[in-house]
């Protein structure tokens, strides 16, 4: 006997275990990766790749080559006595030089960070776009679970009408109840299928549109845990996405500033040509030949100084407006959270009180059995009473759904959950 008893628990916990469970956090994270939009942070992160290979081309030498032919309509002439000088009209040079920056003034360190911040930004700005699945994924799963919910208790409550149906008939057929009676049952017994019938299409629309989004086969036979999103705590702490994204811009401002300060300083570099042709820089020889340069060059562009306090006031006053779109953001979600957490302790009293209900609805609808099937009460009438029970039920299940989705919304408005 007690080798029987440990293969049928081996076999329970097999069964157990193989079963297709999900969780709300685990549809969240599915969805995340399955939704198109996610690919575009790679694209950017390859688009701010191929922007810094090129910011880093500033410190390689940069080579050119110059291939030129002049044919000049006049030249220069000399004619003394005993001396005549005169230059070809016709002049070439080729050129290849060659061009090292030795001082960028920080040029090339300040397009980085600004591409750095600029990809970073992007990202974020997606993650928030991306964020919004949470809202969505919640509420089909919330839908799903209600959906089901509602299903069950139409079910129960045609197996009820079906069992009293069936007591009925036998007194009926007997003479003891009206036929009439039986028919009311019946009727009630069709409505309750066309019921069940319109719930089974609803739910099969929001599993193939919960699957859609999380990329993974939901149906009736899926387990759908009800655990809020985070977990069974409300956390209220302030985490959300919007936020690195505030900050960002602010870093971003102050990156472009160092840029234009950049631009204020002066920039360093070392040169070098070979050429050959004719004339060099011996005019007189007027020989084919090899001939070359060096240089050292500064450039300052001075006139860029004139703006530096107009665009360092510009930056603050932006930076300001990001300030005070971070406040009102702020605002709007304490306001939705003092909501939401006045919601979730109303739910939680409701809950209390909804055993009793039942307890109190389940007393009443069996006298109600009794009193109809001994002809003192209409089949209307019982019906009413078991349906004020099955929906006292409903309301329970209904509460602690909306319980569970309350938790969630919390958690998703305050962006305390993994995402």
């Amino acid at each position: 006997m007690r080798k029987l008893l440990t293969v049928l628990s081996i076999a329970t916990a097999g069964i157990g275990f193989s079963q297709n469970s999900i969780s709300l956090d685990s549809c969240i994270s599915w969805s995340k990766k399955n939704y198109p939009l996610i690919k575009q942070n790679e694209i950017t992160l390859q688009q701010t790749e191929q922007n810094e290979k090129g910011i880093r081309e500033n410190w390689l030498p940069k080579l050119s080559f110059l291939g030129q032919a002049t044919y000049n309509t006049e030249v220069v002439q000399f004619d003394f006595p005993g001396m005549d000088l005169k230059f070809p009209h016709d002049a070439y040079l080729t050129s290849l030089s060659l061009e090292q920056t030795i001082i960028d003034g920080g040029l090339t360190k300040s397009q980085h960070s600004v591409e750095q911040l600029s990809s970073e930004l992007t990202i974020q700005q997606n993650e928030v776009e991306l964020y919004k699945l949470v809202e969505r994924v919640n509420q089909l799963y919330v839908n799903v679970l209600l959906g089901r919910e509602n299903l069950r208790i139409l079910e129960l409550y045609k197996e009820d009408l079906s069992n009293r149906a069936k007591n009925m008939k036998a007194g009926v057929d007997n003479g003891l109840v009206l036929s009439s009676s039986l028919d009311e049952l019946e009727a009630e017994i069709l409505k309750t299928d066309q019921n069940i019938i319109e719930s089974k299409f609803q739910l099969e629309g929001l599993y193939k549109t919960l699957t859609l989004y999380i990329g993974k086969p939901v149906d009736e036979n899926t387990v759908l845990t009800e655990t809020p999103i985070g977990g069974t705590a409300a956390r209220i702490e302030i985490q959300r996405p919007e936020m690195k994204i505030f900050d960002l811009q602010a870093k971003l401002l102050d990156a472009r500033f160092k840029q234009i300060n950049v631009n204020a300083i002066p920039r360093v570099t070392v040169g070098a040509a070979g050429n050959y042709g004719r004339p060099g820089p011996n005019f007189i020889n007027q020989e084919l030949r090899f001939f070359g340069s060096a240089n050292l060059t500064v450039r300052w562009n001075i006139s860029s100084l004139y703006g530096l306090k107009r665009e360092k006031t510009k930056v603050e006053l932006n930076k300001s407006l990001i300030d005070i779109q971070k406040e009102a953001f702020l605002f709007n979600i304490e306001s939705s959270l003092n909501t939401q957490t006045a919601q979730l302790s109303a739910l939680a009293q409701m809950i209390e009180k909804d055993d009793v209900i039942i307890e109190k609805r389940h007393s009443v609808t069996t006298t109600a059995t009794s009193q109809m099937e001994n002809g003192k009460i209409t089949v209307v009438n019982y019906l009413s009473q078991l349906n004020a029970e099955l929906q006292a039920k409903l309301n329970k299940k209904v509460h602690e759904i909306r319980r569970m989705n309350a938790i969630s919304t919390i958690n998703a408005t305050s962006g305390s959950i993994k995402f």
